[in-house]
């Protein structure tokens, strides 16, 4: 059999060596998915890629199927992962699994016994069938942005609490006190946390939560759903008396954006007349840039990374709870009143 190089990786997979180099090395110019084939097709074909320290792990990398649709968020954190790991010299191997159906997601989990693996990396929300299925494995194990009080691992997550703070704190400096929340009806850990830390801290400001203000039930692009809410509230071409709230605290930046066209469909101007603060820090091609709170994405996947190695260098570490801060990012959508 012929020595395996990043020539014959190449060949095999039709791109340039400079491609494979890039990508074993865990530098920028390669997209994930590419990335990811190289690095599987390393591991297949017996190729050592030599970290800084000569020590090569494996890790399994499990996530919902959905995360690939998303071209925001997941990305970025997702790249924190694997340019982190590609630079330690670890590999890593990706399951996606249909967190929906937790039964369906067994045969996919049990393959990772047949190949080497030295840690496990969760990203995002997941069944807890399947949570309790990787926790049998008895093997270091990192969750990523999303926390379950069932299962005892490592879990590095959002300070998303501390957000919400600090989202209302600068409202509240900007004069409002009719706060309402726009959460999003996809059932996530996140977003929980989010709005049950708006109700805790409107309590805690003395401020009223007027639950016709509270939506949770939006899906994204749902704008019928928000021209509902207006008509209700406060249709100021028809001089209805206004129950809209001053402010919102949108769940995450595209709630945000849709919010606004809908307000703008029936003259309201953000911030002149509503004032919006988002979070996550997401920007849209052709979209508006929100008041938000940053999430450091890229930073979250690389501690992640670097809390599984601390557990597989030593099994015996206490399990930990690490949360990432967040920063305000402060915009032209919230109005002094």
């Amino acid at each position: 059999m012929s020595k395996v190089t990043m020539e014959s990786i190449a060949i095999e997979l039709g791109i340039s060596k400079n491609t494979v180099s890039r990508a074993l090395r865990g530098l920028s110019g390669v997209s994930e998915d590419v990335r990811q084939k190289i690095v599987t097709l390393a591991e297949d074909s017996g190729y050592k890629i030599k970290s800084e320290t000569g020590t090569l792990y494996h890790i399994v990398m499990v996530h919902r199927k959905v995360l690939a649709e998303d071209l925001t968020f997941w990305p970025v954190v997702l790249s924190g992962i694997m340019t982190f790991a590609a630079d330690k010299g670890i590999s890593i191997r990706v399951i996606t699994i249909d967190s929906e159906n937790g039964n369906g997601n067994n045969s996919q989990l049990q393959s990772i016994k047949s190949q080497k693996c030295d840690g496990l990396l969760v990203v995002s929300d997941i069944d807890d069938k399947s949570l309790h299925t990787l926790t049998e494995f008895n093997l270091p194990m990192v969750v990523v942005d999303y926390h379950s009080d069932i299962f005892d691992c490592d879990y590095v997550v959002t300070a998303n609490r501390k957000g919400i703070f600090k989202a209302l704190s600068h409202l509240v400096e900007n004069n409002h006190t009719k706060i309402g929340f726009v959460g999003n009806k996809a059932d996530r850990y996140s977003y929980r946390e989010r709005y049950h830390a708006y109700r805790y801290y409107m309590q805690e400001f003395g401020l009223l939560v007027d639950d016709r203000n509270v939506w949770l039930d939006v899906g994204y692009h749902e704008y019928d759903f928000y021209k509902r809410k207006i008509d209700e509230l406060g249709n100021k071409e028809l001089n209805h008396n206004c129950n809209l709230a001053t402010a919102y605290l949108c769940v995450n930046d595209a709630m945000a954006v849709d919010f606004a066209i809908a307000l703008g469909e029936y003259g309201y101007h953000v911030p002149d007349d509503i004032s919006i603060v988002g979070f996550d820090n997401i920007g849209y091609p052709g979209g508006r840039l929100f008041t938000t709170l940053d999430v450091k994405k890229q930073a979250m996947g690389k501690r992640a990374v670097e809390q599984l190695l601390a557990k597989i260098s030593n099994p015996e570490k206490t399990f930990e709870t690490i949360s990432i801060n967040t920063e305000l990012i402060t915009r032209d959508t919230v109005k002094k009143l």
